[in-house]
């Protein structure tokens, strides 16, 4: 038996019990059950996904640039001012 449910199996608090229960079940469904093909071929499909996005990406930069670097000398490009909030700590 799995931590979670061994845990709320104990748990005197029957709100807690019931997270656990809960968490536990929403574990097993975020990794397909712990099957590590499944889990591993969705997980390949999704880097898949992601990197073919991502060159596409780089496949639309040269035609930016290309258009930039022509219209430069016919007309201003639009250009947006932000106003970047710093976010640090002090």
């Amino acid at each position: 038996m799995p931590a979670a449910p061994r845990t709320a199996a104990v748990e005197r608090n029957e709100e807690r019990a019931k997270s656990l229960l809960t968490f536990a079940e929403n574990l097993e469904r975020a990794f397909y059950g712990f099957e590590a093909d499944f889990f591993q071929q969705n997980v390949s499909r999704i880097v898949d996904d992601v990197v073919s996005q991502i060159e596409g990406a780089l496949e639309l930069w040269p035609t930016l640039v290309e258009i930039c670097y022509f219209l430069r000398h016919t007309k201003d490009l639009p250009k947006v001012k932000v106003a970047n909030v710093h976010l640090g700590s002090g």
